[in-house]
């Protein structure tokens, strides 16, 4: 993505994330609801990655490029998964150095 598709893209997720939000809150599951902030941690990640003109959307396992996360922000999403899948921890401090 460009420049301009990578702040639309931004935009549009930010709408899809409070969407889902909106309605997670009606279906009244906690830890469903969670996952809104997931993707919120998501998108905040990716506009790190856009501020420093890296393209978010090639920030996967497949391509070998990892989003910029700062230590809180896997504390946070360390949170998330806790709540969500009972105890699961997956994120650790030497996964948000290893590709940023």
């Amino acid at each position: 993505m460009d420049t301009l598709e990578r702040e639309q893209a931004l935009l549009e997720m930010r709408q899809t994330a409070d969407a889902f939000y909106r309605s997670a809150v009606k279906i009244g599951n906690h830890p469903f609801i969670e996952f809104a902030g997931l993707m919120n941690e998501y998108i905040s990640a990716c506009q790190l990655a856009h501020n420093e003109g890296m393209d978010f959307s090639q920030c996967n396992v497949h391509n070998g490029k990892a989003l910029p996360l700062k230590p809180f922000m896997s504390d946070y999403i360390n949170e998330k998964l806790e709540c969500i899948f009972s105890g699961a921890k997956v994120m650790t401090a030497a996964a948000e150095t290893s590709g940023a």
